[in-house]
């Protein structure tokens, strides 16, 4: 149980200008939220691990492979339930499943240690037209590059919030104002000397209709708490 737990420990956080809108000849021209799967890695200095998310209306599903680039069957994946605020780590391997304990992150978007700016450099990733915003942190000598894209990811800040990681790649993301339905297709973390520390990358991004028994544990799958 521990190892499994410690696994899902390991990935994947005021001055704004203003930003041009996001061109819907990529993104649609619809409310309906993103469905789909977005394949990524993340990019350290000794190591890189893979991972996809897939999305169905409330329901994430994170599936993780380690260092294998072309897996496709799970190690490990966490569900999450967005609307229930819930989240459980599975272990397909063992047939198990843990309930992990969710205590949302509380954001004080006013911690004058924060410098946010939405520029308007802007580059195609993935085939959106995806622009920059810089969250700088002087005190933790960090500062964090987002490319990001529009194009519904609502699930996107109720995940992180939920989750309540550690990571700055997602405390940071947190910090931003006016990001809802917005997703970093890149996002790189430097010190404030320009040093890499590390890298969020989608590798592969898709929208279609997923089949809802992604999201459901399966009946034969016993709790490590039992």
């Amino acid at each position: 149980m521990k190892y499994l737990y410690f696994s899902f420990l390991v990935i994947i956080s005021w001055e704004a200008v203003s930003q041009p809108a996001v061109s819907s000849a990529i993104t649609g021209n619809n409310n309906k939220p993103f469905e789909g799967s977005i394949y990524f890695s993340q990019e350290m200095l000794s190591d890189t691990f893979y991972y996809t998310y897939y999305i169905k209306g409330r329901m994430v599903r994170m599936d993780e492979y380690n260092r294998c680039k072309t897996c496709r069957i799970a190690n490990n994946y966490l569900l999450f339930d967005l609307n229930k605020k819930t989240i459980v780590a599975v272990s397909p391997s063992r047939k198990m499943y843990l309930d992990l304990a969710v205590k949302p992150a509380q954001i004080d978007m006013n911690d004058e240690n924060y410098k946010i700016i939405k520029t308007n450099n802007c580059k195609k990733i993935q085939n959106y037209p995806c622009y920059q915003w810089r969250v700088r942190n002087k005190s933790q000598n960090t500062e964090i590059s987002y490319w990001v894209a529009k194009d519904n990811f609502d699930f996107f800040i109720d995940l992180l919030t939920i989750w309540n990681r550690s990571e700055r790649h997602a405390l940071y993301f947190l910090k931003i104002p006016d990001s809802k339905g917005y997703f970093p297709i890149l996002s790189e973390e430097r010190t404030t000397l320009r040093e890499q520390k590390m890298t969020l990358r989608v590798i592969s991004i898709e929208k279609k209709e997923l089949d809802k028994n992604l999201f459901i544990l399966p009946k034969d799958y016993k709790s490590y708490s039992d």
